[in-house]
């Protein structure tokens, strides 16, 4: 199943989070941990290649509805790299923990989300943060993110415009749709590239 813009009826989104979760709710286990076996692949071999040697990343844990992150996560520290993982704040704020295989998650007091937990830190973090790998349930040509609608990031981003940090987001690879798939409103903000278990796209 496809989700092109015909399938966002009036570019609503509630329609469009809707389509978005049916189709992934239906997705056959065994396919679900393949593809991210897959994504992990993708996110590696792109950071990889980067200019630099990456030391420092920020990703999520996923929920049941989102392309599945934890293979990514060990995959990521297998490769050296440092992951913090986000913990939502009062305020529609996040800080960060760091990740550690085998570590304890707690479900969130203020989101839907399992949230690791250890010592909290803010936005200080993303000096030294090469890539925020960040959820979405499509995304459009021009880098525009349908989310889940808690608009936590939608805030955090721009606390950490000037910061070095390339900000990415996953979603499967038919959730990368043309412009215009859904509506976009003022707040929402654009990401630079966008990881699916195939392949990178680049925005910028």
């Amino acid at each position: 199943m496809n989700l092109t813009a015909d399938q966002h009826p009036g570019s609503d989104k509630k329609a469009a989070r809707a389509a978005v979760r049916s189709w992934r709710r239906a997705l056959d286990p065994i396919q679900r941990e393949q593809l991210g076996q897959d994504l992990a692949r993708t996110v590696i071999g792109y950071l990889s290649q980067s200019t630099g040697v990456v030391q420092k990343v920020a990703a999520y844990c996923s929920g049941p509805d989102e392309p599945p992150t934890e293979a990514l996560l060990d995959a990521l520290v297998n490769e050296g790299i440092d992951v913090y993982l986000p913990v939502c704040e009062p305020d529609y704020a996040l800080s960060w923990v760091e990740y550690t295989p085998g570590m304890e998650f707690a479900p969130s007091a203020l989101a839907p989300v399992m949230e690791p937990v250890g010592e909290r830190i803010g936005t200080e973090l993303f000096d030294e943060i090469n890539t925020l790998i960040m959820p979405a349930l499509s995304i459009d040509e021009d880098g525009l993110r349908l989310g889940q609608g808690g608009g936590y990031y939608d805030r955090f981003l721009p606390l950490i415009e000037d910061a070095p940090v390339r900000v990415a987001a996953v979603v499967y690879e038919h959730e990368y749709v043309p412009t215009g798939a859904f509506r976009i409103d003022e707040h929402d903000q654009p990401v630079d590239l966008v990881f699916t278990p195939q392949q990178v796209h680049q925005i910028i």
